[in-house]
């Protein structure tokens, strides 16, 4: 692997519960590199965040899970992780000639439709990280979702392509991704992201407490907490499932 850190070592199975379950299993027995890599065919249980459930037929897509060691970031800065894989996501697109764009907090979307989602498990020692497990899957070449907001890169490419030459790439640009936030460019990283937020270039539809509205996204902070102005003109800043965006025109 060209890289200087991610994906140096990696495992590759068959089946698991889910691949942040079997490294944490994994990290428990044994003294793991940074930049540690566990791969599956297919995941029994799945996890998206706050319990969601991610769904991806055996040997379609990259499942993966990251093991680092961050114990540079705060405790209150752990989303600077999410955003630097987000980014990375960015990066993999621009590789394959993709716009894409980041949906907060953690999914990445091709137009209207999910690409890939991230989930993060921290551990902490005092008020500092200790170690993450970084949880991703990215739909390579599935073509037939159960949700209608789901898309792979082969649909949004319009031809074939491996998981595992996905996964070289995308090491690639972890690698460089997770380097500098290691040096400490974080200013960089936040204004990339924040250039990159869905809906910060026009009014999408959101539900909040039931009731639908308009908003537009302005800035994610290092906490994770997202700032939105309403279409009424007063800005919020608003935490993890407060909102739920609305990519269809259902409600």
């Amino acid at each position: 692997m060209n890289t200087e850190l991610v994906a140096k070592q990696y495992q590759i199975l068959k089946e698991v519960d889910s691949t942040n379950t079997a490294l944490k299993e994994l990290a428990s027995q044994q003294n793991l590199p940074e930049g540690f890599c566990l791969l599956s065919d297919y995941q029994r249980l799945g996890r998206g965040q706050y319990g969601k459930q991610w769904d991806s037929k055996a040997g379609e897509n990259l499942l993966m899970s990251l093991f680092l060691r961050p114990n540079f970031l705060p405790a209150a800065e752990s989303y600077r992780l999410t955003m630097s894989v987000c980014l990375a996501m960015h990066d993999l697109g621009r590789h394959y000639n993709l716009e894409t764009q980041i949906k907060w907090p953690n999914d990445w979307y091709h137009g209207k439709k999910k690409l890939a989602g991230v989930l993060a498990e921290s551990n902490l020692r005092g008020n500092y990280l200790e170690n993450c497990i970084i949880g991703i899957g990215i739909n390579v070449s599935q073509k037939n979702f159960p949700h209608p907001q789901a898309s792979s890169l082969a649909l949004a490419l319009e031809r074939d392509i491996q998981p595992m030459a996905v996964f070289e790439q995308f090491a690639e640009c972890l690698d460089r991704r997770y380097l500098q936030l290691k040096m400490g460019q974080t200013a960089t990283q936040v204004q990339q992201f924040n250039a990159l937020l869905y809906g910060r270039e026009e009014w999408v539809p959101v539900l909040k407490k039931g009731k639908k509205a308009h908003l537009r996204c302005l800035e994610v902070f290092p906490s994770g907490a997202l700032k939105v102005r309403w279409k009424n003109g007063f800005e919020e800043t608003i935490r993890h499932q407060e909102i739920t965006f609305l990519m269809t025109d259902e409600i």
